[in-house]
């Protein structure tokens, strides 16, 4: 009996012994370069991948294990470390420049209110003194902060080792430790980026409202200082709304190809906090690598060719381009119950980069939704004018369903390639490939054309009775057809995005809390969308897209045929 109780009284001591060591924070490892440590700190906080390359084990509820991926340091205090609030919960910052210091909440879900509703501060406020690297390793591990307080249940706690605690640890101590460059307490840099190709006119429609909107910013800055000149005392967001605003124009020359050198050039000479649109009628492939490798946030560039990942973060675009509309028709037609389940689908696409993504953009969606491949046909402008071998394919192949992702140079070879297709004899085409001449579809065919239309529809009905908001005064019609709407798109990014999440970013002046605020934005009414959405993660704020059919007539109503998002 004693040497049992002295078995178990040596367990304990031993138990107890290990859970002193594992609460301690080593300094950072010596063999690892400080580069190395941040990225795989950095691995830990956003992916919630050790070091090892195996997920970090994460408990919550006291023995609940949770994927650590999904429950990642990121996915609450988000991208930058500042912190979150959401659904009544806050989610504090966890970077060094504030875990080292004295550390009171706001008010939160449950928290006490008076009758009118208004929150009780000095009744609900958590205080808690600065963390220490000891400290803080035994948070992580035990959910234990320096007062004592027991995190909420669904904090994860991380039972790591001392060397991967260590390297989570020096990676928060370095998480937004300094302002990102071109931003400081008085004044934002910006640019934005134009290549060669685009038009005088369109290059104007896109300056214009940028440099409306500087103007705008460095005026409310003089307005401001007068403020101040006269004694008045400004609120906490009047101190930070306010700063100077200046912008750059990167202009790209040449192929493609050159281009990223040429930016490295521009933001080497001068660096800028974010881009602020951009136009090119090319691939944005290069500028959208560019501003990942450089982490600089790229802010709703004009361009029909967004680059599509699900994993990449700085370039926030409207839309996904021709290939959002390629996926909408592969949506329509998997809900389209009349359909039988034997028609047989050809894609017929011109050898162009608009042809080929809006084909992708099909097929990817269509295969996702676990249908079998559609034979594609790419062919040269001059193969698609040989109107005699593609009524020799059409016989071929037989198809019900036609998607023709060529630009407007067919149209008028549409009746007879439509009265060679076996029934249904659908025929599907991009409005934005096909530009103004859309409307110029034979009467005779709009009943088997349908059209895909990636912008608002319908105006937006106001909260006055029975009127229309005048902020989105727009009601679609066949004149919109090839109007690449970069003044009004450009606007919208500037008014009803950007400029809302610069004022809520405070003092705290990282590109990346920049986006996280910007993600954490309710959905918005804008005048060329149904409406954009956020959320965390998410870079294509306009998801959805209309099919139509034209009305009789040289100016056609735009007939509806889907929801706007039918993805």
């Amino acid at each position: 009996m004693k040497s049992d109780t002295t078995l178990i009284l040596a367990l304990l001591l031993f138990f107890f012994c290990a859970v002193s060591v594992q609460a301690a924070a080593p300094p950072p490892p010596l063999d690892l370069p400080k580069s190395e440590i941040m990225r795989l700190g950095e691995l830990m906080y956003r992916n919630g991948i050790l070091p090892s390359g195996q997920p970090m084990q994460a408990f919550i509820r006291g023995d609940v294990e949770v994927d650590s991926s999904a429950f990642s340091c990121s996915s609450c205090h988000l991208r930058a470390g500042i912190g979150s609030y959401e659904g009544g919960v806050v989610t504090p910052p966890t970077t060094g420049n504030k875990l080292y210091k004295p550390y009171r909440r706001p008010p939160s879900l449950g928290d006490t209110t008076d009758q009118a509703g208004r929150f009780i501060y000095a009744k609900t406020v958590m205080e808690r003194p600065a963390y220490t690297r000891e400290s803080l390793a035994k948070s992580l591990r035990f959910g234990i902060d320096p007062a004592g307080q027991e995190f909420n249940d669904v904090m994860p706690r991380y039972p790591l080792s001392d060397r991967d605690m260590s390297i989570l640890i020096s990676y928060l101590e370095e998480l937004s430790a300094k302002p990102s460059p071109g931003a400081s307490s008085t004044e934002f840099r910006f640019a934005t980026i134009i290549s060669d190709d685009v038009s005088q006119e369109d290059r104007q429609a896109l300056m214009g409202p940028l440099q409306m909107f500087i103007a705008k910013k460095n005026q409310q800055m003089a307005v401001y200082k007068d403020f101040i000149k006269f004694g008045f005392p400004p609120t906490p967001e009047m101190k930070y709304a306010f700063r100077k605003a200046s912008l750059d124009v990167w202009e790209l020359k040449g192929a493609p190809e050159t281009w990223q050198s040429q930016l490295a050039a521009y933001q080497s000479a001068n660096p800028v906090f974010a881009v602020l649109g951009g136009i090119s009628n090319n691939d944005w492939r290069p500028v959208h690598e560019f501003c990942e490798s450089q982490r600089l946030p790229c802010l709703f560039p004009v361009t029909d060719f967004p680059v599509v990942s699900e994993n990449d973060w700085y370039t926030y675009y409207f839309n996904k381009g021709y290939a959002q509309e390629g996926e909408a028709v592969a949506h329509y037609l998997n809900r389209l119950e009349s359909l039988p389940a034997e028609t047989v689908m050809l894609q017929i696409v011109q050898d162009s980069p608009a042809g080929r993504t809006l084909a992708s953009g099909f097929q990817k969606s269509w295969a996702g939704l676990e249908r079998p491949a559609v034979t594609t046909l790419t062919l040269t402008a001059a193969q698609l004018l040989d109107q005699g071998a593609l009524a020799k394919l059409l016989a071929q192949h037989k198809p019900g369903v036609l998607l023709l992702w060529t630009d407007a140079g067919l149209l008028p070879e549409l009746p007879g390639l439509a009265a060679k297709l076996a029934a249904p004899g659908m025929v599907f085409v991009s409005s934005t490939y096909l530009g103004r001449k859309t409307a110029t579809i034979a009467e005779s065919v709009r009943d088997r054309v349908y059209i895909t239309h990636p912008y608002r529809l319908t105006p937006y009905v106001g909260p006055k009775a029975g009127g229309y908001d005048a902020r989105v005064p727009i009601v679609a019609t066949a004149k919109d057809f090839g109007n690449r709407r970069i003044s009004s798109r450009s606007t919208t990014m500037l008014q009803q995005a950007t400029l809302q999440g610069l004022n809520l970013i405070y003092d705290n002046l990282y590109r990346d809390h920049l986006l996280d605020v910007m993600s954490m934005q309710m959905d918005v009414t804008v005048r060329d969308y149904e409406r954009f959405s956020f959320g965390p993660g998410q870079r294509y704020v306009s998801k959805g897209c209309y099919i139509i059919q034209l009305g009789p007539g040289t100016e056609p109503a735009l007939l509806p045929r889907s929801e706007w998002v039918i993805h």
